[in-house]
């Protein structure tokens, strides 16, 4: 008879099963090696993950994956209405756990009548009537989780079926007094409103409200203000589409405010000058060559010839030090005046055109332009190795940094463009030297889940933490054995030693905290905030790692 998962079992406690029956095949049992065989798993030489596979296969299940949903499940089971009900709520916030949301629904619907916040991001039209009737004022309480009034809810959430009704339920609470211009602030004195969240996009590229279009226009005409600045900021950095601009505009026109987008009275969007909305927004479609936006901006009334907020260069600049000829042309074509470049700008825009003869005719006048970091970064962001091996070519060196120590080889790493990686590598580029505030080329590897880039570096790389965070055994064990030492290294910036650093995975956290401490690793060594590795686990949810850690047992 197959096992049965009961309200005892957890992911830990079938993890060491699995580990138990692996130990016993290498052991050479035959009834465990039987049992695998019964399972429909390789019997030769199998790893972990083959015999928890087999695990799972026992209990019913057709891998690990479903075995783990399914504690998933009977762990929210365990967790009292008032946490359950909480997910979903937390769930409308940017960064929330939309997929733990939609599983607690799927098991306890009901949930959308907890309240008013749960039946709006549930899309629950019925109660949502039913308790503004009872309760006309609740449309205007903030409350939940996040301490937001209703709306905002709405705004924010992304459950599927609760768009349903959206528009209605919008409607029902406008008329009881919600406000259209609801909002939150990020820490940053930036303001997220009721239509921010609608529109979405932004950092993190949030998906719009399934109806956002119906939903934009009903919280406008309502009374919600068409110049959302940080809408406009957040679908100016996304994509070359105008989509948002012509509906914000429009509305704009319709209620007479039209002019604060050729202002630059506060609110600004952003940038080291004040610049109006419509030249911001501008200066952002120059360098990422949104076309479209662009022209769009021009045509009603952005400026050509305005400084791009940030780096203060021309936009017309702007765009050649980018190689983008053509966002240049659409520039002079609205009126930009087509100077003379000069300078480190006259280099770096013959070099990202490939313009050999041009580019050594400006280092003999300007040698220093060598020496500036711009365009090796910038052509390493784009992808640019035919730019790279030009700046290479003509003296450049490959560790050129610019005021942060940030080279070249990390933001190819940051952008994933591993032809640069190999170009700057084959180039001599330091591996592991950091910048001033993150790491080396492994790090931003790690951060930006740079897998194969990352592989590519591992064997010419001595950073012992990254290595241990992404369970590049191979490597570390070549570093060990040439140097003990390092399998306490601490970290520069962390003031901590490999094993604070351990993958986030729990399977491979347990096969690398065995690792570090069979090579030497003392898990008696703190951090700078005073915490062990065990403690440090814990704290990250990986109870088996933290286990193996802990002093009594080292």
């Amino acid at each position: 008879m197959s096992p049965q998962l009961t309200s005892d079992s957890t992911l830990e406690t079938l993890k060491k099963e699995a580990k138990r029956w692996l130990k016993a095949i290498r052991a050479g049992d035959a009834r465990a090696q039987q049992r695998l065989a019964a399972a429909g798993a390789p019997i030769g030489s199998p790893g972990l993950r083959d015999v928890q596979v087999a695990l799972a296969r026992e209990y019913g299940f057709p891998g690990w994956a479903a075995l783990r949903l399914a504690l998933d499940d009977q762990a929210l089971a365990r967790r009292s209405h008032a946490e359950r009900v909480e997910i979903v709520l937390r769930s409308a916030a940017w960064g929330g756990d939309r997929i733990a949301a939609r599983r607690v629904l799927a098991q306890w619907p009901e949930i959308s009548t907890d309240s008013l916040y749960t039946a709006v991001v549930t899309g629950n039209l019925t109660e949502v009537e039913r308790r503004l009737a009872a309760d006309p004022a609740a449309a205007t309480r903030k409350g939940g989780p996040l301490d937001w009034e209703p709306l905002l809810y709405l705004a924010y959430a992304r459950i599927p079926g609760g768009d349903t009704h959206a528009p209605e339920i919008t409607t029902a609470l406008l008329d009881h007094g919600a406000d259209p211009n609801a909002n939150w602030n990020d820490g940053w004195e930036n303001v997220f409103t009721v239509l921010t969240g609608v529109i979405g996009e932004g950092e993190g590229n949030h998906p719009p409200h399934a109806q956002a279009l119906a939903l934009a226009s009903l919280v406008i005409a309502r009374g919600a203000n068409p110049y959302d600045t940080q809408a406009l900021y957040n679908t100016s950095i996304t994509g070359d589409d105008t989509t948002w601009l012509e509906i914000l505009w429009t509305q704009s026109e319709r209620y007479g405010n039209v002019d604060r987008w050729r202002s630059i009275e506060p609110p600004s969007l952003g940038g080291n000058v004040r610049r109006s909305a419509l030249d911001y927004l501008l200066g952002n479609a120059v360098p990422n060559n949104h076309l479209r936006r662009a022209e769009w901006l021009l045509a009603h009334g952005a400026d050509p010839n305005g400084p791009h907020a940030y780096s203060m260069r021309s936009l017309r600049e702007e765009a050649l030090v980018h190689g983008h000829d053509t966002m240049a042309e659409l520039l002079v074509k609205y009126g930009a005046v087509a100077r003379p470049l000069d300078g480190q700008v006259a280099f770096q825009a013959a070099c990202m055109r490939l313009d050999r003869e041009s580019a050594r005719r400006v280092l003999a006048q300007h040698p220093r332009c060598l020496h500036e970091a711009e365009p090796m970064l910038t052509a390493a962001r784009a992808s640019r190795a035919d730019v790279v091996a030009l700046l290479l070519e003509l003296g450049m060196n490959v560790d050129v940094a610019d005021g942060t120590e940030l080279r070249g080889l990390q933001a190819a790493v940051a952008g994933g463009s591993i032809g640069v990686v190999q170009l700057l590598v084959a180039h001599g580029a330091e591996i592991d030297r950091p910048t001033k505030h993150f790491g080396g080329a492994l790090g931003f590897a790690s951060h930006f889940g740079r897998n194969e880039i990352a592989r590519l570096l591992a064997p010419l790389s001595r950073d012992v933490h990254n290595l241990t965070y992404l369970a590049i055994k191979e490597r570390l064990r070549q570093l060990f054995a040439e140097e003990p030492a390092l399998a306490n290294a601490v970290h520069f910036r962390l003031g901590a030693t490999p094993l604070f650093t351990l993958p986030d995975d729990e399977d491979q956290a347990v096969e690398m905290a065995e690792f570090l401490l069979a090579h030497g690793a003392d898990p008696r060594i703190r951090n700078k905030d005073g915490l062990t590795p065990e403690q440090s686990a814990r704290r990250r949810g990986l109870m088996e790692a933290a286990d193996l850690m802990r002093a009594d047992k080292t």
